[in-house]
C-alpha cells in the first residue's frame, strides 16, 4: 500500500527531472543567444533588434543585425567610403597596446588608439554611440535600445569571432577535402583529382621557402615581424557509395576522423544536396564543386557554386522562347531521375512566368538507349513545334538524325551541359538548321585563349589534357582558395575565408569556362546566364551563338 501512494510522487518527480533535463539540453547559452542578435537581428525573447540611425530611420530585423555591416566575422569592411570597424572578439575587448596574438588583425580598418571595451562601455557604444575613449561612433552606427542581458549575450558571443583553434588547421597544416559521389565516371573524377593534387604539391613547394624568408625576416635587426599563415596544404578525398540518404552519416564520419578548413572542388553526376546541406549545417566553406544540379537555397551561406546549373538552363531558354515568340506545341523530354525532374520543374517554372501555359512533359524510364523507333512514334503523336531534350549523351544515341526532321519543328534544344560536343556533332549532322544548344559557357573561340595558361600549367605537370570543363572548374577552386588565404595572415576564420573568396572571385583572371565571374555579400551563383547557340551550316562542327548573353 505505502508503494502505491508514493508511486504518484515519484512518478512526478522523475517526470520534473526529465523536463529539466530536456529544458537544460535545448536552453540557448548566452553566446548562442547573442549568435542570434549578431547574424539574424532576433533578440531572445523571439521579438526582431531594433536600431535608430542618426537621420531618424529605424532598423529592425536581419536590416539592424550587427553582421549585415560589420560581416560573419566580425572584421568589418566598407560602406563607399565609410569604414566598418572590426568587433571580432580580441579586436574589440583588447587594446592595441594589450599586444594581441600574431596575426590577428583588421584587414580594412587599422587599430584605433583606444581603451579596450568592458561590458559597460560596450553597453554605452550601443545605447550612445560613444567609444570608451570619448570618441562619437559613426552616424552609420544604430543606436540600440539593448538591456544589460543581452548586451552581456551578445559579447559572449563576440568573443568567440576570434577563434583560437579552428577545425583543419594546425601549427604546421591546414587540411582540405573534396568529394567524389558515386556513379562519378572514372575519367572524370582523375581529371578534376590529377588536378588538385598537383596544385597542392605546387603550393606545398611554395610554403617551404616562404617559410625560409619568414625566418631570415625575423632574425634582420630592426625589422618588421610580419608572420604569415603558411601552411602545408593536406587533401583529403571523402568517396562517397550507396544510395544519396547514406550520404550524410558517410559525410560526418569522414569529418569526424579529419576535420578539415574547407570543402574544395568535388564532383557528383546528380543532386548535390546531401553535400550542401552537410557544409551548411557544419558551416564549412564549400567551394565552386563541378554539380550540375545544386541546391537552388536562397539561405545558404557556405556553399559557393558557379551556377545554379540546369535550373539557369530552363530559366534560359524559357525567356530566349518568350523573346522569340515561339508558339505551337512545346514538348520536354527528360529522365525519370532527380536531375530531369528537377529541369522540367524548373522549365516549367519559368514558362509560366513568361506566359506559357502549354507545356507537354515526356518523362523517359527504363532502359538507356531510347531505341529509334521510340523517338519516331514520340515526334509523329506529339508533333511539336520545339522540341526540348533534358538528356544526356546515352540517351539520344540512337536520336533518328539519319530521318528528314519534320516541316512542323521549328527547333531542337538540348543541354549544353549534358550533350558532350561529340553527341551535339551527331545531332548536328542530320538535323543541323533545327538543333539548338542552351550554352552557360563562354564560346569556344573566346575560351581558347584563356585557357592557354591552364594547358601549360597542366603541360608542365605532365597531367594530360583530358575533361576541359572538370580541369577548368578544379584549378579555378583551387587557386581561389590560394588567393584567399595569402590575404588571412593569421585570420583562419571561415566566416572570414568566406568573405574572401566573396571579394576576390571577381578579380581572378582565370574565371574557368565562363565568360565572368562575380560574387558580393549572399551571393552564392557566380554566373548567372547564358547563350542559345546553333551549329554553322558549313560542315565544321563550330557552334556560333545565336542570342545575346542571356541573363534571366
Amino acid at each position: 500500500m505505502p508503494r502505491i501512494k508514493l508511486f504518484p510522487t515519484l512518478a512526478a518527480f522523475l517526470a520534473t527531472l526529465l523536463l529539466l533535463a530536456a529544458y537544460s539540453v535545448h536552453a540557448a547559452t548566452p553566446a548562442e543567444s547573442g549568435k542570434r542578435i549578431y547574424r539574424e537581428g532576433l533578440l531572445p525573447s523571439g521579438e526582431p533588434l531594433r536600431g535608430k540611425v542618426s537621420n531618424g530611420v529605424v532598423l529592425s530585423g536581419g536590416a539592424a543585425a550587427c553582421a549585415t555591416c560589420h560581416r560573419r566575422s566580425g572584421l568589418g569592411g566598407g560602406e563607399g567610403r565609410n569604414a566598418v570597424r572590426p568587433i571580432a572578439g580580441r579586436l574589440l575587448f583588447d587594446s592595441p597596446q594589450d599586444k594581441p596574438a600574431p596575426g590577428l588583425f583588421s584587414p580594412y580598418v587599422a587599430a584605433e588608439d583606444r581603451p579596450a571595451y568592458t561590458h559597460a562601455t560596450l553597453l554605452r557604444a550601443l545605447r550612445e554611440g560613444v567609444t570608451p575613449a570619448g570618441r562619437t561612433l559613426d552616424a552609420l552606427m544604430p543606436r540600440y535600445a539593448l538591456s544589460g542581458k543581452e548586451v552581456a549575450q551578445l559579447a559572449a558571443y563576440l568573443k568567440q569571432l576570434s577563434p583560437l583553434s579552428v577545425p583543419g588547421v594546425t601549427a604546421s597544416d591546414i587540411h582540405f577535402a573534396t568529394v567524389v559521389a558515386p556513379d562519378v565516371p572514372p575519367a572524370q573524377e582523375e581529371a578534376m583529382l590529377a588536378v588538385l593534387r598537383a596544385f597542392f604539391g605546387d603550393k606545398n613547394g611554395g610554403t617551404r621557402q616562404e617559410r625560409r624568408r619568414r625566418e631570415v625576416g625575423r632574425n634582420v635587426v630592426g625589422s618588421e615581424q610580419m608572420y604569415r599563415g603558411y601552411r602545408n596544404w593536406q587533401l583529403h578525398v571523402w568517396r562517397l557509395d550507396g544510395a544519396p540518404e547514406s550520404w550524410p552519416a558517410q559525410l560526418e564520419r569522414h569529418y569526424r576522423q579529419q576535420p578539415v578548413f574547407a570543402l574544395l572542388s568535388g564532383i557528383g553526376a546528380g543532386d548535390w544536396q546531401p553535400m550542401h546541406e552537410f557544409c551548411e549545417r557544419n558551416e564549412i566553406p564549400c567551394l565552386f564543386p563541378n554539380a550540375d544540379f545544386p541546391p537552388d537555397d536562397a539561405e545558404g551561406y557556405s556553399s559557393f557554386y558557379f551556377s545554379r546549373g540546369l535550373a539557369l538552363e530552363a530559366e534560359v531558354l524559357a525567356k530566349h522562347l518568350y523573346d522569340e515568340e515561339q508558339d505551337g506545341a512545346i514538348v520536354q523530354v527528360y529522365r525519370d531521375d532527380a536531375g530531369g525532374r528537377a529541369s522540367a520543374q524548373a522549365l516549367r517554372a519559368a514558362m509560366l512566368r513568361n506566359g506559357f501555359d502549354t507545356l507537354v512533359d515526356h518523362q523517359l524510364d527504363g532502359d538507356r538507349p531510347v531505341p529509334e523507333a521510340s523517338w519516331i512514334q514520340l515526334i509523329n503523336d506529339e508533333r511539336p513545334n520545339t522540341l526540348i531534350l533534358w538528356l544526356d549523351d546515352a540517351d539520344i544515341a540512337e536520336f533518328p538524325v539519319g530521318l528528314e526532321a519534320p516541316p512542323w519543328l521549328n527547333g531542337l534544344y538540348v543541354s549544353g551541359s549534358l550533350v558532350s560536343q561529340t553527341g551535339g556533332s551527331r545531332l548536328a549532322e542530320g538535323w543541323r538548321d533545327k538543333i539548338r544548344i542552351v550554352y552557360p559557357f563562354e564560346l569556344k573561340e573566346h575560351m581558347a585563349q584563356r585557357l592557354l595558361r591552364m594547358e601549360a600549367w597542366l603541360r608542365v605537370r605532365n597531367i594530360a589534357p583530358a575533361d576541359t570543363r572538370i580541369q577548368a572548374n578544379a584549378f579555378f577552386a583551387a587557386t581561389i582558395a590560394g588567393d584567399a588565404l595569402a590575404h588571412m595572415d593569421e585570420n583562419f576564420s571561415r566566416d572570414y575565408f568566406i568573405e574572401r573568396v566573396e571579394h576576390m572571385t571577381e578579380q581572378s583572371l582565370f574565371p574557368s569556362v565562363y565568360p565572368r565571374l562575380s560574387l558580393g555579400p549572399g551571393q552564392r551563383f557566380a554566373s548567372r546566364g547564358g547563350y542559345v547557340t546553333g551549329y554553322t551550316q558549313d560542315s565544321g562542327q563550330r557552334i556560333v551563338p545565336l542570342s545575346d548573353w542571356i541573363v534571366p
